[in-house]
């Protein structure tokens, strides 16, 4: 019988944002005590005073509160791999979950589809969330000039406004209402001198976390319309928008709409999450996909809310809504079932 998949999370933020900073704040906190953090340059990102030994292989060091930090030396995926069979042999400590941190200029789309998508690492990882740090002072300039920048705010399931002390709070508005147009999904958290509780980034794919992770509660239309147009003024390669299906659907034809779309369209196709109802299942079924990667469905024990409807987010860079909206209503239709999305 194989084990439990081990949750990870990925950290990730333009250059300069303060990743650092916030991984100083968040090792010694007992919430990560049993955590492995893989990082990209061991001895260049500032925590030597977190480190009390080292194991034999000296790219290991173990932390005060059981932690332990590894820095890739190769590929990524061979780096956790090798980790996880460390593990497994007990020449590390067992730790519970992965916090992976990307450098500045990583497009986290892609480093999450390789990772799982690795054969190696098939079943024994499940993405618990991705996290981006964005400068308070410097992240709206670095929006418009940067790609990754806006890719990397694109994906999130958490939006962490760093140096928050060192901006007034009418640039904090405006820089909420950049992100807002960006990634209207995504809380955002503004983050003073480092300080956040950890909890507040671990366990975000799951039923707890739901709600918001879905926006179950729409926002008003004119609300709604405010954030799309900006979204077109201010960076129009990147939108967001959410397809309803009132009727219960056939699940796979469902998934293989969703496939189909991540498979031609993945690049382009930033994030997608949702809820469903489908016909023969019981119980709720939420999916998420990161480009080209489509996760394992999760079955929810009971629906969050009172909307029984099935609801699904879309983050595209460079795709039309259409090319979404007549590809999932084509795999429907060869199903025998003609249903149309409502926003």
């Amino acid at each position: 019988m194989q084990a439990a998949a081990i949750p990870l999370t990925l950290l990730t933020g333009f250059l300069g944002s303060g990743k650092t900073t916030l991984l100083n704040r968040l090792l010694p906190q007992p919430a990560l005590g049993r955590c492995a953090v893989v990082i990209n340059e061991l001895g260049a990102i500032g925590l030597d005073h977190l480190f009390v030994s080292t194991s034999r292989d000296e790219t290991i060091a173990l932390l005060e509160n059981g932690c332990l930090c590894c820095g890739v030396r190769d590929e990524l995926a061979a780096t956790v791999t090798d980790l996880l069979q460390r593990r497994m042999r007990g020449e590390i400590p067992a730790f519970e979950r992965i916090l992976i941190e990307t450098t500045g200029l990583a497009r986290p789309g892609p480093v999450i589809s390789l990772l799982l998508g690795d054969p190696a690492l098939e079943g024994r990882l499940q993405l618990d969330g991705i996290v981006t740090t964005v400068d308070a002072k410097h992240g709206a300039a670095q929006l418009t000039r940067h790609e990754e920048s806006r890719q990397q705010v694109a994906v999130a399931d958490r939006l962490l406004l760093t140096k928050a002390e060192l901006v007034d709070a009418p640039a904090l508005a405006d820089l909420e209402a950049a992100l807002e147009a960006l990634n209207p999904g995504a809380p955002r958290i503004p983050v003073r001198n480092g300080e956040i509780d950890a909890q507040q980034l671990l366990d975000i794919l799951t039923p707890r976390a739901l709600r918001p992770w879905l926006r179950a509660e729409p926002a008003p239309r004119k609300s709604l319309m405010r954030g799309a147009t900006a979204s077109r003024v201010a960076h129009p390669d990147i939108d967001s928008f959410c397809l309803t299906y009132s009727q219960a659907l056939p699940m796979q034809a469902f998934e293989t709409a969703l496939t189909v779309l991540l498979g031609y369209h993945g690049e382009r196709i930033l994030r997608v999450k949702g809820i469903g109802n489908f016909i023969g299942e019981s119980r709720p079924v939420v999916f998420h996909g990161v480009q080209q990667l489509l996760h394992e469905p999760l079955r929810l024990e009971a629906w969050p809310d009172d909307d029984h409807t099935t609801r699904l987010v879309f983050i595209v860079q460079g795709l039309a809504r259409s090319v979404i909206e007549e590809t999932i209503t084509h795999f429907l239709r060869e199903a025998g079932v003609e249903a149309a999305a409502s926003c």
